[in-house]
């Protein structure tokens, strides 16, 4: 059954005062030339008056489809002007991690239990490292890029590569504070681990930068 709308429930109205109308002119004063001039004039003003709601139905499907157009715009504006941070935050961990990896990287004899602190003789210097692991533009922008961003997955391994970033930055912390070189190799584990990850999330960023994978928001409906 068709939707009942106020402009069917208006032009049936019209439609039936018109016919009212009619009967009590005939009634009163006779048929004559009535019925032609009638006639011509309900068709006249029928056609006009679906013209006229056609052509405003024309006009808010344009305006919805617009609007449509300058929100995704908008959106993926929004998408490029958060990304662009993360980007450069992520290439600067990317630095950070070859460092960590080429300090770290054992190079024999240093003991791996957890008692140990100290280099073997003749090697009783510590390497400090600790280089910059950014997460502050993921931080600020991270549940925003959630709502506009479709791809799903780059957020989710954006997510799982800063978490396992804030690992990496305990560990170097952790080492800092006691000395401890027993955990060089197992963090270079971890290094190893993320530095593939962490060049492929860039190059899926910059994808995202250049094409945007905005999220709809809502249904525009631009047809009867």
């Amino acid at each position: 059954m068709p939707k009942v709308t106020w402009t069917w429930l208006l032009a049936t109205l019209a439609l039936v005062a018109v016919g009212v109308g009619a009967a009590l002119v005939v009634h009163y004063y006779g048929g004559g030339n009535f019925w032609p001039g009638l006639v011509t004039g309900f068709i006249g003003t029928l056609v006009a008056f679906v013209l006229a709601l056609s052509w405003e139905r024309h006009r808010e499907r344009q305006r919805l489809e617009q609007n449509a157009v300058e929100l995704r715009q908008q959106r993926a504006t929004e998408v490029r002007r958060r990304l662009e941070p993360v980007r450069t935050e992520l290439e600067t961990n990317a630095e950070s991690l070859r460092i960590v990896a080429n300090a770290l990287r054992p190079t024999g004899g240093t003991s791996l239990e957890p008692t140990s602190t100290s280099r073997p003789a003749g090697d009783e210097v510590f390497t400090f490292v600790n280089p910059q692991l950014l997460e502050g533009a993921w931080i600020a922008s991270a549940p925003r890029l959630s709502e506009l961003v479709s791809d799903y997955k780059l957020i989710a391994d954006l997510a799982t590569a800063y978490g396992r970033i804030e690992e990496l930055r305990w560990r170097l912390r952790y080492r800092t504070e006691h000395r401890a070189e027993w955990l060089d190799t197992i963090t270079v584990g971890l290094v190893e681990e993320l530095g593939p990850k962490v060049d492929d999330l860039l190059e899926r960023v910059a994808r995202q930068i250049n094409e945007p994978s905005v999220q709809p928001l809502g249904l525009a409906h631009t047809k009867a």
